[in-house]
């Protein structure tokens, strides 16, 4: 891999890290490994475990961007959804695998039901004439730069969101209405929008705004949860179209 960039030569530290490892050539079940990793300032997750591949501990795990722009090294860092790019080392760390998806290898797991859901959702605005004019309001634009198109899809809200996980609650979860909310005002759309949120659990929701607390870029899916109930009442009462 070759790709760790600290100076390492003098640490200020050694410290420990706990990682959940997983073989499935092994035929052997998950198990924790302890390793000591030497710790300079700055120093985060991801790059102290590139500094344990480069040292011959092949710890499989996702990573791309490095600058938490992608969402792909989502893991469970001391029991919390976080991105290893932006979590600064600390002593004692522990790092798991996502638990919401099967287990490939280690701190890798397979998100392909995620990406199914997508295409069943449709991210995208629907409509029937992609070659019309539109405009654009100043609060759409606001809340398409604020809101919408900062989601880097890194599934630690689905991870942290109680009811995301019930079968039972058939709520798809935060970034799904997120996306949805985004798909909905786009000024191509003309997919119903609201009523697909209320198909898809909305109502199960419990407001509990986790998926607020482990964003990695601050962004409040719930709020957007909260505004697409608002609009599927005013359609069922009569009282406002609502937002497609």
């Amino acid at each position: 891999m070759s790709c760790y960039l600290l100076p390492i030569e003098k640490p200020e530290a050694i410290y420990t890290m706990k990682v959940k490892r997983y073989d499935p050539e092994s035929g052997k079940g998950s198990y924790w490994a302890t390793y000591q990793v030497p710790y300079v300032a700055t120093m985060t997750v991801i790059e102290a475990l590139e500094y344990m591949w480069d040292h011959d501990e092949y710890i499989s795990f996702r990573a791309n961007c490095r600058e938490f722009t992608c969402g792909s090294c989502a893991m469970i860092i001391n029991g919390e959804p976080r991105l290893a790019c932006n979590t600064l080392l600390e002593d004692n760390m522990t790092l798991e695998p996502l638990t919401r998806y099967s287990l490939i290898k280690d701190l890798v797991v397979d998100t392909s039901s995620v990406k199914e859901k997508i295409r069943e959702i449709k991210y995208w605005p629907e409509t029937d004439d992609r070659d019309r004019d539109f405009t654009v309001t100043k609060e759409v634009s606001e809340d398409w730069h604020e809101i919408y198109s900062r989601c880097i899809e890194c599934y630690c809200c689905l991870e942290a969101c109680p009811m995301s996980s019930s079968e039972e609650s058939k709520f798809d979860g935060p970034m799904h209405m997120l996306q949805l909310a985004r798909a909905g005002r786009h000024p191509l759309n003309t997919s119903d929008r609201v009523r697909q949120a209320s198909e898809r659990g909305i109502w199960a929701c419990v407001g509990c705004f986790e998926c607020a607390n482990v964003c990695p870029v601050n962004l409040s899916p719930g709020t957007e949860v909260a505004k697409l109930r608002r609009q599927n009442i005013l359609k069922f009462f009569g009282l406002g179209k609502g937002s497609k």
